[in-house]
């Protein structure tokens, strides 16, 4: 399978194509690498994500993005059944938001590379 087609399809069949397209972007990642070393990026805080790493960055699009990250997040804890404990300064709590959503989609973009 092709990479662009591999993304491609991962963006047709995830839970919230239109905030998981954005994350991707603002990730800034090769997708040649992510297909090859998928938990390396799993994490946003480790500097492996180039547009994770900055609160300018971050803040700016937990910002621009918030009702689509909040509404995954909403879904993401009605499935576990509980509430994720969250910062209460607004700055980390965008940081936060941010860092969710691109673990929230890499979780499904590693589960969708290893079938």
């Amino acid at each position: 399978m092709k990479t662009k087609k591999t993304l491609s399809n991962f963006f047709k069949n995830c839970s919230n194509p239109e905030l998981f397209k954005k994350v991707w972007k603002q990730g800034n990642v090769p997708f040649e690498q992510v297909k090859k070393y998928p938990n390396d990026y799993y994490a946003a805080n480790t500097g492996a994500v180039l547009g994770m790493i900055y609160y300018a960055d971050t803040c700016k699009f937990a910002k621009k993005n918030v009702w689509l990250i909040l509404e995954q997040l909403s879904e993401y804890e009605a499935e576990i059944g509980e509430s994720l404990k969250k910062p209460s300064d607004v700055e980390h709590f965008q940081n936060w938001l941010s860092w969710f959503a691109w673990e929230n989609m890499m979780y499904e973009l590693i589960n969708y590379l290893e079938k």
